[in-house]
């Protein structure tokens, strides 16, 4: 899923229940539902690939893109 189609439907679940916007944020460990969690921490950029996450930092050390949003 591309940032714009979370955003905006993230947008559509704000719009017509404003009351979320003071609620927990969880994640899923799988679409199976094999286990939830709390969001702790805010979104940050990086590279994805093969599974593994690069941070900023080591996207500038390793030279790759940043091609991905880390939500938790």
């Amino acid at each position: 899923m591309k940032l714009k189609n979370y955003i905006e439907n993230l947008n559509a679940v704000i719009k017509s229940n404003p009351n979320t916007l003071d609620m927990d944020v969880v994640t899923s460990r799988d679409n199976e539902g094999n286990g939830y969690t709390l969001v702790y921490y805010s979104p940050s950029i990086g590279n994805y690939s093969a599974e593994e996450w690069h941070t900023e930092n080591d996207v500038i050390e390793e030279e790759l893109e940043l091609n991905a949003v880390l939500l938790n």
